[in-house]
């Protein structure tokens, strides 16, 4: 994210009754608030108390003071995140030092942690899923699903080596509708009944949502194929050796 309110943040804090790695606490946290998948380095902690008119911490004494503290995760070397078991008390303690604070993680449509450690953009998806879902963007939330199905099914065909099994004429990745047919006959992978079933529903949804220009999504149309989504996006997280 932007430095700007991570110096903002730590302006707020200099007359507060901080001290430096409490104030890089808020660096990470505020840092993860704005995006879940996001680690912060050192350096990145480094360069905004210098933007921010502090003295830049020794690289040695926070990397100590970070390892120690239990809101934080990341080792000594970093990079580094909130612990999640520990937002609600981070967001009591800096929050009223930021003046927008973002939307906190939601699950409320997928479990983030079910993507974690698969691939950044995949788990920014989820992120958007879940916040469009939250702020009743419900034609957004259909789109970006059926983009995560789209994605997570390339994935499967780019871990087994056959990419070019999903690309046609023009050498570029086939359509969804295409992608979805070509994994539900390919009997190499032998899709459950119920990842098939959730294969149509998702497309169904996120087609209307993303063409029909006289369809307007409701969230009782999310409600429906959140479990579909579920089990749809593990078996194939789990076909592209990405399932945890």
């Amino acid at each position: 994210m932007p430095n700007g309110p991570l110096v903002d943040l730590l302006k707020n804090l200099r007359t507060a009754d901080f001290t430096n790695d409490e104030r890089a606490v808020a660096v990470i946290w505020l840092a993860c608030r704005f995006d879940e998948s996001v680690k912060v380095p050192y350096a990145d902690i480094k360069s905004c108390f210098v933007d921010a008119g502090y003295s830049a911490p020794s690289g040695v004494w926070l990397r100590t003071k970070l390892k120690a503290d239990q809101r934080v995760l990341g080792g000594k070397s970093g990079p580094y995140r909130p612990n999640a078991r520990k937002l609600a008390e981070l967001d009591q303690k800096f929050g009223p030092y930021v003046s927008a604070l973002p939307s906190a993680s939601s699950s409320s449509v997928l479990d983030p942690s079910i993507f974690e450690r698969t691939r950044g953009y995949i788990e920014k998806v989820v992120v958007q899923i879940n916040n469009s879902y939250d702020n009743q963007l419900y034609d957004c939330c259909a789109v970006m699903c059926r983009r995560l199905i789209e994605t997570l099914i390339i994935e499967v065909y780019e871990a087994g080596g056959i990419a070019d099994a999903i690309k046609g004429s023009s050498g570029h990745f086939c359509m969804l509708a295409e992608l979805v047919a070509i994994l539900k006959g390919d009997a190499r992978f032998n899709l459950g009944r119920n990842a098939e079933k959730g294969l149509d529903d998702l497309k169904r949804l996120g087609d209307l949502s993303a063409h029909n220009r006289r369809y307007n999504a409701r969230r009782n149309d999310i409600d429906r194929v959140k479990s579909d989504l579920r089990v749809v996006s593990e078996e194939l997280l789990n076909l592209a050796a990405m399932g945890r």
